[in-house]
């Protein structure tokens, strides 16, 4: 028979005073990350020299959407959130389910047989009850125990309350509340650590498809390894962080959407100086002269166009000769050409008619051909014509339509000096600024256009990460000729890997036109700064803003806006470095501290 008695095992000896006295100069994990002291009291619980307070969730709202409790997650405070779900037994709810559900139909057979009216709440509890067992019964859902805390952090009793009443305002709105967990801080405190362990117990049952929307998937975060740091979140102050030429993304191109002085030149010029750092080449089309601090500091280009500047654009400039043996780069420029002389020489507002096309084009490849220039590629090197040869052949051609009489103000005097010229602005550093202030109003579009049209021809010789920025771009755009170019060069901007950024104030006639919504359609970023109580309802119907956005844009401080990207609407606020915001801002304040040192308004703002 073998033996029962346990195996013989040494005795351990108790701790000499000695060793227990070495174990005590021992360092544990304990001592590392447990606090000095905690202190619990009625409604908070302090944690050495931080308090915090515990809400559980008790009432939850009965029409829900996901993520539903994204608005707690990007609280702008610190925040613990702590959701237990414990599944039940199917079996034991349904038949607790039968029974509330005999329950119910008792309670209605008494009241009908009484003649009273039936009560409402009971009809929606009972549907609500045969709902949810039916479905349990077919298996499509489960029930789970739920738990959700919230735990608040502070350093005073005052901010703990501040930010406990900011939170049940929260809920207020979604229909739901909160309780604190009074004389239980420590417990809820436990319960909010990631040890999945539920000290407070304050429970409700919920079933699958309720408690999937409150899972976060998704919150207001943008952040990717590399990229752009366009700002800060408003709400939780995590980092936006963005790509614009990743391999996800549709393209790089922008549009900017804002009142004057929200900010969005602050906002453009920080984002350039931090794509320089990504060797991003920017590229801008400044009518206002504001970004020349900016180009004197990074060693960029400066090509200022006007009747006394050095600096020259040929439009029949051809592109390098390319192995595509599938375009016609004299087709495409004579194309190109069409473009820009119907900005010159039709009224505004119109276009040019196809009798006076028919003639510009005839014009136009006479005038390649008395510069040796045909279809033959191997003629696409000589030197290429200017306007007043165009000039000189519809003259001699002696046309109908008057297109010589409305050509010569562009080739004579000073403007012939700006659209007449052959070509002596080359695009060979990482910034470069179009400045055309100096121009006329009525010939900016003409300008943009045609530094457009250049811009386009230099990314189609060679490709490579760049921007290019077109400021108050609706003065383009008003024109059909150069809506139709700008639509037609942000749908092929990502081929030739260039993004296109579009800037303007005018919101209104930009989304009123199919132009603009065209550009829309072809930008997979837009920023939305603050907005007029004008036009803020065509922002918010466009781009399917919430009433909470569209209050946002209607008061968010200058540099703050909307960011919307893959899906994301993220509340962003621009923060720029020192030096940062002093090669960006415009403002007299600032730039007068500049010029008298002595001065100090401390100005900080964008």
């Amino acid at each position: 028979m073998p033996s029962l008695r346990a195996p013989w095992r040494p005795r351990r000896r108790p701790p000499t005073e000695p060793n227990r006295r070495f174990a005590l100069g021992e360092r544990a994990v304990a001592d590392l990350v447990a606090p000095a002291a905690i202190a619990e009291s009625r409604a908070q619980i302090a944690i050495d020299a931080n308090a915090a307070r515990i809400l559980a969730l008790t009432d939850y709202p009965r029409h829900v959407s996901p993520n539903w409790i994204g608005r707690l997650i990007d609280f702008d405070e610190p925040l613990d959130l702590s959701l237990h779900l414990e599944p039940l037994d199917s079996g034991d709810v349904v038949r607790s389910l039968t029974h509330r559900m005999v329950e119910l139909q008792s309670s209605r057979m008494l009241d009908a047989k009484g003649g009273r009216i039936a009560s409402v709440e009971r009809e929606v509890a009972y549907e609500d009850v045969e709902r949810l067992r039916d479905a349990l019964e077919r298996g499509d859902e489960r029930v789970f125990s739920t738990g959700l805390y919230l735990g608040l952090h502070g350093r005073t009793t005052g901010e703990l309350d501040d930010a406990a009443a900011r939170i049940e305002g929260v809920l207020g709105g979604m229909m739901a509340g909160a309780r604190p967990a009074l004389y239980e801080m420590l417990p809820g405190l436990l319960s909010c650590l990631p040890a999945g362990q539920d000290h407070l117990r304050r429970r409700r049952n919920l079933d699958t498809s309720s408690v999937a929307t409150m899972i976060p998937f998704g919150s207001s975060h943008l952040a990717v390894a590399r990229g752009l740091l366009y700002g800060e979140n408003v709400h939780n102050h995590s980092l936006v962080i963005f790509d614009p030429f990743s391999a996800d993304q549709e393209n790089a191109n922008k549009v900017v959407f804002a009142k004057s002085g929200a900010g969005k030149s602050y906002a453009c010029k920080v984002e350039a100086l931090r794509a320089l750092l990504l060797g991003i080449e920017y590229l801008v089309i400044d009518p206002e002269d504001e970004y020349g601090r900016i180009c004197e500091a990074v060693g960029g280009q400066m090509i200022r166009l006007s009747g006394t500047s050095a600096h020259h654009i040929n439009p029949f400039d051809l592109p390098a000769t390319t192995d595509d043996e599938g375009r016609d780069p004299l087709a495409e420029r004579v194309l190109a050409l069409q473009g820009l002389l119907a900005l010159m020489l039709a009224e505004p507002g119109a276009s040019l008619g196809p009798r006076e096309r028919g003639a510009l084009d005839a014009a136009l490849y006479e005038t390649y051909r008395d510069a040796g220039i045909t279809e033959e590629r191997a003629t696409h090197g000589r030197p290429p014509p200017v306007l007043g040869d165009l000039l000189a052949v519809l003259r001699a051609s002696d046309e109908p339509y008057g297109l010589a009489d409305r050509l010569a103000r562009y080739v004579g005097g000073s403007l012939g000096h700006v659209f007449s010229e052959r070509t002596s602005a080359s695009l060979d550093r990482p910034f470069v600024v179009f400045n055309i202030r100096d121009l006329e109003e009525e010939l900016r579009p003409v300008a943009t256009y045609l530094i457009a049209d250049h811009v386009w021809r230099e990314v189609t010789r060679d490709p490579r990460p760049r921007v290019l920025l077109i400021d108050e771009a609706w003065s383009l755009m008003r024109y059909p000729e150069g809506a139709r170019f700008l639509g037609e060069m942000a749908r092929r901007a990502r081929k030739r890997w260039l993004g296109v950024t579009t800037v303007t104030q005018d919101v209104q006639d930009f989304l009123g036109s199919a132009a603009g919504h065209t550009v829309l359609a072809n930008s997979s970023v837009q920023l939305l700064m603050r907005q007029d109580s004008s036009t803020v309802g065509i922002v918010e119907e466009t781009f399917g803003l919430s009433r909470g956005e569209r209050e946002f844009l209607l008061g968010c401080s200058k540099g703050e806006g909307l960011f919307l990207a893959r899906g994301n609407h993220i509340a962003l606020r621009v923060e720029a470095s020192p030096l940062e915001h002093a090669l960006s801002t415009t403002s007299p304040e600032f730039l007068a501290t500049l010029s008298n040192p002595e001065t100090n308004s401390g100005v900080d703002a964008p």
